[in-house]
């Protein structure tokens, strides 16, 4: 029986600013690699917000507010997941799993939206973990108060829908929200 629903963040609800910067065929490899680098730090707890925006600034060139913006705004929030877990959570205890540096996220949800759509919001930047490490799965069913066995993650990298496959969680590997629709109806019957 499932109990929770554990998400990540970015891919899920909002396009991940990195990798999109990444992916651009417009931005330098080298440039892009070391974002990645910066980003993979701040993941870890490395690296404040505002150490990876001036790092990101003189990196690329442009204001620190533009990479503010850029970086650390809502951009294309997904409303439709949103209700979906406003709905749930009747149901379901639902988790924020995320690797983002632990002062990161207020641009994204808010404290206050954290507290309305979920019961407990890891974020790697405040842990020892990030995905895929195992040990950071396992730490989101232990503060649901939940086996692993009773909990979905609905994540958009594979690589870390089978890490937490490999504790015990079911997995959705999330494209868009039809196909998540779709994805999770079976299970939770």
């Amino acid at each position: 029986m499932i109990r929770a629903l554990v998400f990540d963040c970015f891919g899920v609800f909002y396009p991940d600013p990195v990798f999109t910067y990444m992916r651009d065929p417009e931005s330098p490899p080298d440039k892009a690699e070391k974002l990645h680098s910066y980003d993979e730090q701040a993941a870890r707890g490395q690296l404040t917000k505002s150490e990876f925006i001036k790092n990101a600034a003189i990196l690329l060139d442009k204001p620190k507010k533009e990479i503010e913006i850029q970086f650390f705004q809502r951009h294309n929030n997904n409303y439709q997941l949103i209700d979906f877990i406003k709905n749930a959570r009747s149901k379901y205890k639902t988790a924020l799993l995320s690797n983002i540096g632990g002062d990161m996220m207020d641009g994204f949800f808010t404290p206050e939206e954290r507290k309305m759509l979920f019961d407990v919001v890891i974020l790697s930047g405040n842990e020892n973990f990030a995905k895929p490490d195992k040990e950071f799965f396992a730490l989101a069913c232990k503060r649901l108060d939940i086996p692993s066995y009773e909990a979905i993650m609905i994540d958009d990298l594979q690589h870390n829908c089978d890490s937490a496959k490999s504790i015990g969680m079911q997995t959705i590997c999330y494209t868009d929200f039809q196909q998540f629709e779709r994805d999770i109806n079976p299970l939770l019957k």
